[in-house]
């Protein structure tokens, strides 16, 4: 018995279908990798400038901009008097913010929205200090919403305004 031209036509489909199957998810993955990968860079240069803009607030000692313009993980953390000290404190004892370097950058979505945490090596004029931001993205800005620093210039017991140079 010879095969009918029906059976012989569905045997060689099936590795067409195959092929194009693996095609369609190869094109998948690569599209989800590079939308990653440009979400990432984008949320990298709005945590530059967001950071930017904090050390430029805090230089000018506008306390209550930041603790205004921070989203409600920050303000729930403490009190608005508490919040304003702690920064007055950072700003006292280590003065200027510089430069700062990135050391890295995490993004986490989940139920509550979309959390960069990024992490900067910062000069001020006392001394090095150990940034770590994590602000939540709203639309096409990020507001903060937690601010941690490590520095051994904050917890030595130096009179405020030593080797500080701050803007009165």
């Amino acid at each position: 018995m010879s095969p009918t031209p029906e059976s012989g036509h569905a045997a060689s489909s099936k590795p067409a279908l195959w092929k194009w199957s693996a095609a369609l998810t190869v094109f998948i993955l690569a599209l989800l990798m590079w939308r990653c990968g440009s979400a990432l860079l984008q949320g990298r240069k709005l945590a530059d400038a967001s950071a930017r803009q904090f050390h430029e607030r805090l230089n000018a000692g506008d306390y209550e901009d930041i603790y205004l313009g921070a989203g409600e993980g920050f303000r729930a953390g403490q009190s608005h008097d508490d919040s304003i000290r702690f920064l007055e404190t950072v700003h006292k004892k280590l003065g200027l913010a510089g430069p700062e370097t990135r050391l890295n950058v995490r993004v986490d979505t989940n139920t509550h929205g979309t959390f960069l945490t990024t992490q900067y090596s910062t000069v001020f004029a006392a001394g090095t200090a150990t940034e770590m931001f994590t602000w939540m993205q709203s639309g096409s800005t990020l507001r903060l919403y937690a601010y941690h620093i490590q520095s051994n210039t904050l917890i030595l017991d130096k009179p405020t305004g030593q080797n500080a140079k701050t803007v009165d």
